[in-house]
């Protein structure tokens, strides 16, 4: 902000408490330059009547010789992607009759859990995160999410019986689907030669797909459109990388891409519609992949097609509409010029 010259305004998340030390301590241990640059807060998460907040307004003002620009409420109609993993306590997290249910494996380092919020909003699916070998046996549809450390992690599902009990249900029909570090997790081995994830030179993998995973220190962040399943592809997709590791066919095994990407190359391993994985975070916000996750159940769910990118826009308008009926816009917009 002061390299920029930045308008800044400090928002405060009032239901974690502390507010009135967090806000005064912050704008407190500002540099004089820095100070300058304040022209507002914006009081976040508030519960209940906001016209209560009246005189904690007027003393976090007087404190701070900032003016406070709105105060925002707490809503539950408004489905945003969360900010970290503790919200998981919340999720369901059994099987449900009458649902396509989706077994998402409970991983202790797991990353970008945001890749199945689409599955909450869907109503064809029941999505619940576990690590529980009976809950897993009952799904249609195992899912394995990324992970900070996907050898340690891998090592931990073998040591539980969930990378077995995986394997069983794979044997059984299942679907078992990974991405990103579930997507390494699935090939025949990891191998860590460096030592960028800790002290396990080599994992042996679950095995489903013919490849191998080397874990490299460049890391590969990109956003990327692609076509799923490239022989047969039709709406463009978007997703996004973030991974270490660089992943290559095992032996005479034939390419089978999940993904074809815009700048030409190729993503992912497409065994069958019951196994498959990719890099792709983010690739069942696609219409055209959720439908392929669908595909095998019955006919009324198959004929339910969800949009997860209109709806996550149309809350994000919900949440714009929020924040410009309880937030001063003209002031901050002043403060632009």
């Amino acid at each position: 902000a002061g390299e920029a010259g930045a308008a800044t305004f400090l928002v405060a998340d009032i239901d974690r408490g502390g507010v009135f030390g967090s806000v005064y301590g912050t704008i407190s241990l500002l540099k004089p330059e820095e100070r300058a640059l304040m022209k507002g807060i914006i009081i976040n998460k508030f519960r209940g009547d906001a016209s209560l907040f009246d005189d904690g307004r007027k003393i976090i003002e007087d404190l701070t010789g900032v003016p406070v620009v709105g105060v925002i409420p707490w809503f539950r109609d408004i489905k945003i992607e969360e900010e970290d993993s503790v919200a998981l306590d919340m999720k369901h997290n059994t099987y449900r009759d009458g649902k396509i249910n989706v077994a998402i494996i409970l991983l202790k380092r797991m990353s970008n859990f945001t890749d199945f919020d689409v599955l909450d909003m869907d109503p064809r699916f029941n999505a619940y995160y576990t690590n529980n070998i009976d809950e897993i046996e009952k799904a249609d549809i195992i899912l394995l999410p990324g992970s900070k450390n996907t050898l340690s992690d891998l090592q931990s599902l073998r040591a539980g019986g969930i990378a077995e009990a995986i394997i069983r249900a794979h044997k059984n029909g299942k679907k078992v689907i990974g991405i990103c570090g579930g997507y390494q997790m699935m090939g025949a081995r990891l191998e860590d030669p460096d030592g960028i994830e800790g002290n396990l030179p080599a994992v042996p993998g679950l095995g489903l797909l013919p490849q191998c995973t080397i874990i490299e220190p460049e890391k590969v962040t990109r956003q990327s459109t692609f076509a799923f399943l490239p022989a047969d592809a039709g709406t463009p997709c978007r997703g996004y990388e973030i991974h270490m590791g660089r992943t290559t066919l095992l032996g005479n095994a034939p390419e089978s891409p999940v993904a074809k990407l815009g700048d030409g190359r190729t993503d992912g391993y497409y065994l069958d519609n019951t196994c498959w994985g990719s890099y792709m975070h983010g690739i069942l916000d696609n219409p055209e992949v959720l439908d392929n996750l669908a595909e095998g159940f019955n006919k009324e769910t198959e004929n339910a097609p969800f949009d997860y990118a209109a709806f996550k826009e149309e809350q994000y308008d919900k949440l714009a509409a929020l924040v410009r009926e309880h937030v001063d816009m003209e002031y901050i917009y002043r403060q632009l010029l």
